[in-house]
């Protein structure tokens, strides 16, 4: 049977766990959009250049070479446009950076709070539940406000964990948490 400090615990764990695949799906998403959004620039970049360059060209010269150009570099900018409002590509990218920054600082407050809990005495228990659920409230509100990744990014996560055990995160701890958290002791020498 567990003790009530290793069950605080271990619900912290899994907490950090989370937090880390969390951090890990939004950074690859944030990488993907970024991605996606260089491609979108640099495309409306040619497509403002095969536009501008074929208008004048038609004034010199009457040509269907130019008018195709110009038609061309239209249509380039047009549906790049449509691509970028209907997606809202650039919201989304501040939504995940600002999320992948909120996920690290409060990675960091769970791991301190999981040495706390670690190297407490049972009277401090309840003051520790209590900090752990202000962390929980403060995660939920943070995945809340995330968009949902794609497969495809979510897999790239998984990878780069090293393991594919998607389903269990504490099959990764070991390349997810510090070495003093990976192990609960009822009597851990704590300094």
């Amino acid at each position: 049977m567990l003790s009530r400090r290793e069950v605080i615990f271990n619900n912290t764990i899994d907490l950090l766990l989370s937090v880390n695949w969390t951090q890990k799906i939004t950074a690859k998403h944030y990488d993907t959009l970024s991605f996606y959004s260089t491609f979108i620039k640099w495309g409306k970049v040619v497509g403002v250049l095969l536009t501008s360059t074929t208008v004048a060209t038609l004034f010199a010269r009457n040509t269907v070479w130019a008018k195709a150009l110009a038609i061309l570099g239209t249509l380039i900018l047009t549906t790049l446009e449509i691509i970028s409002n209907q997606f809202n590509i650039e919201k989304s990218m501040a939504i995940l950076f600002n999320a992948k920054e909120d996920l690290w600082n409060i990675k960091t407050d769970i791991t301190g709070l999981a040495r706390e809990i670690k190297c407490s005495s049972d009277e401090d228990l309840g003051n520790l539940a209590n900090k752990y659920g202000v962390l929980l409230s403060q995660v939920k509100k943070i995945q809340s406000s995330i968009p949902s990744a794609p497969n495809r990014d979510v897999n790239k996560a998984s990878k780069d964990i090293n393991d594919r055990h998607d389903n269990d995160l504490w099959e990764n701890r070991k390349q997810l948490l510090p070495p003093d958290l990976l192990h609960f002791k009822e009597n851990d020498n704590c300094q």
